[in-house]
């Protein structure tokens, strides 16, 4: 597994605020926060620990819990993004877990 795929969340997210400053009025500091935890779990995990997998889980845990607030949105997306984000984190977190257990 190539190591660059541990940042993808990390960068699609960071573009996303980027975007939505540059279109709209700046977005939620959380958002900020969210960045952050998913960059500091792709280097946690970078380095080989599978416990960065829980870090960039807060999120996605986050996202979830969004999508059960009734805010009127036309489209709700939340939910969907959350458990993608989940069971993406859980992959990665499963597979490194694994490849450690091969090399002991």
């Amino acid at each position: 597994m190539k190591r660059v795929i541990f940042y993808t969340p990390a960068a699609i997210f960071a573009l996303c605020v980027i975007a939505l400053n540059i279109i709209l009025k700046p977005p939620s500091p959380l958002w900020y926060a969210w960045v952050f935890l998913l960059w500091i779990s792709g280097f946690i995990m970078n380095r080989g620990n599978a416990w960065g997998a829980a870090v960039g889980l807060l999120p996605a845990a986050h996202l979830i819990y969004m999508s059960t607030q009734n805010t009127g949105q036309v489209i709700n997306i939340e939910l969907p993004l959350g458990l993608i984000i989940m069971l993406y984190f859980t992959a990665c977190g499963f597979v490194i877990w694994r490849n450690q257990c091969k090399a002991i």
